[in-house]
């Protein structure tokens, strides 16, 4: 009521939508990437049935970035999302604290994110060796 009653509901209400439209987008862009991952899969498969591994690198340095990427995203997401609504987001009737536990953990699984972003960044400076 004293939210209300001072007119700060219309500010939470914004700043919740800010947050919730910011993943959503970012969520949506990195949806899309993926669909041109599985796209870059299933043509490295084909081409190492054939005895061609050209693609396998690039396929390697682009997930590994990705994982990187993605994760990293999904963690500080959730954390804007827990910290938007204040101390009701670690309540776990919130949903919001088990989705931030679940969260915490991916950015060292199968690789600790750091790790993942110099593999990805190995190419780039391979490549960029090339032009030079």
């Amino acid at each position: 009521d004293l939210v209300r009653s001072r007119g700060l509901g219309d500010v939470y209400k914004r700043q919740h939508m800010d947050v919730l439209a910011s993943n959503l987008s970012k969520g949506l862009i990195m949806q899309t990437f993926v669909t041109d991952i599985v796209d870059l899969e299933a043509q490295s498969t084909i081409e190492v049935e054939s005895g061609k591994f050209e693609s396998l690198e690039i396929l390697h340095h682009v997930t590994s970035g990705m994982k990187a990427l993605v994760t990293d995203l999904m963690y500080v997401g959730v954390d804007e999302l827990r910290q938007a609504c204040g101390g009701a987001g670690f309540l776990l009737s919130s949903g919001i604290a088990d989705w931030w536990a679940e969260a915490s953990a991916f950015p060292t699984f199968e690789g600790v994110n750091t790790v993942m972003y110099q593999q990805s960044a190995r190419l780039l400076l391979k490549q960029a060796g090339m032009v030079a």
